[in-house]
């Protein structure tokens, strides 16, 4: 049985299922795609439970090396590159691309993406990102956010500069026609975990730093879409752990104190939509923390807030996570926040090669 998607009103706690009518918690929409045999399709309990211990059917799907080259910027019509956000900011990476979408009128309505890549490497243009550029043809401009790598500087400056990226774009709408009432914001990775961050303190003043500009604008965003993202820095699996503790400057494996960086931890009542999609073989960031979050997320809301997509057996750059119905689902979730009334009128099944160029050094 290939590549079947089954849905279930179920709830996942530790990578166990169990009815959730008798706890009161809303039950997380769960969507199971790839290669998967019927046993572990009828008997999902067993199935999750086969992947935690990473025991699944079938041959797993080897994560391609990561793209070091470039987005070709110059295949889209229009594209504002290089644009600063943080005043007194002086770092290269505190930049952002605005590119532009073929089909509609501005004010444009947007997404923010941010890019992946342990919070050390990667960069606003690097052709991993290529995936959400789809969404230039499909209606939306898309944002590109760059941020401080751990290297230069410890967390929570990927946070301030996060939120100062929002401010900004809020703060400077009409002049790059953006329809900024309503943003969602994306990401893979390291970037999954800054836009699941985001939309966790939406709120507080103290997850911001009000210096880097537009304080008045706010950072507050109205949906996420999470590819492979981590939502809890102190359960990384072996090969991630190195990675939280360069972003945090110490030890977090197991780490009460950075829980102050896990968006798992910092779920509100106000926490606003969000779909997790994630590989069930990641040995980065486990899939047990998307639905973790999903489940801690409608437990807060009081209502089915989250949805959690899981892709049997892919890992955390495999090839699944980024394919066209991968984006056809986000951007399904996108158009129901930022065109709540009548739907995008600008969706197609057109979704071209996205042309990238050799690698280079680029913020």
């Amino acid at each position: 049985m290939t590549f079947r998607t089954i849905r279930f009103a179920l709830l996942l706690v530790a990578g166990i299922i169990s009815p959730v009518f008798a706890r009161g918690i809303p039950p997380v929409d769960v969507t199971v795609s790839g290669e998967a045999s019927p046993e572990l399709l009828a008997d999902f309990r067993q199935a999750l439970n086969r992947m935690a211990n990473r025991q699944t059917n079938g041959t797993p799907t080897p994560s391609p090396a990561p793209d070091e080259g470039l987005i070709d910027l110059d295949q889209f019509w229009k594209v504002e590159q290089d644009v600063p956000y943080a005043i007194g900011g002086d770092s290269p990476h505190q930049r952002l691309n605005i590119t532009y979408p073929f089909e509609g009128e501005p004010p444009y309505r947007f997404i923010v993406h941010f890019h992946g890549g342990d919070w050390t490497t990667g960069s606003r243009q690097s052709a991993a990102n290529a995936p959400a550029y789809w969404a230039i043809y499909q209606g939306y401009a898309l944002v590109d956010v760059g941020y401080r790598p751990a290297d230069e500087a410890h967390w929570p400056a990927q946070l301030h500069d996060a939120k100062a990226a929002i401010r900004f774009l809020r703060a400077n709408a009409d002049q790059y026609q953006l329809d900024a009432e309503r943003i969602v914001v994306m990401g893979q990775g390291a970037g999954g975990h800054l836009a699941q961050m985001l939309a966790a303190t939406n709120g507080e003043s103290t997850s911001q730093d009000p210096a880097m500009g537009y304080d008045d604008a706010s950072p507050e965003v109205q949906g996420v879409v999470s590819w492979s993202g981590v939502s809890d820095i102190t359960t990384m699996g072996e090969k991630g752990r190195a990675a939280a503790d360069r972003l945090m400057g110490y030890p977090t494996y197991q780490s009460k104190l950075a829980l102050e960086a896990s968006p798992v931890a910092r779920v509100r009542e106000d926490f606003p939509p969000i779909l997790l999609l994630h590989g069930t073989n990641d040995r980065w960031a486990p899939f047990e923390q998307s639905a973790r979050m999903a489940i801690r997320v409608n437990a807060a809301t009081g209502r089915s807030t989250a949805a959690l997509d899981l892709l049997i057996n892919a890992r955390h750059q495999d090839s699944r996570i980024g394919t066209k119905e991968m984006m056809s689902k986000s951007l399904d979730f996108v158009d129901r926040i930022l065109f709540p009334d009548d739907g995008n009128p600008h969706r197609s099944t057109f979704y071209p090669g996205i042309q990238t160029t050799e690698p280079t050094e680029k913020p």
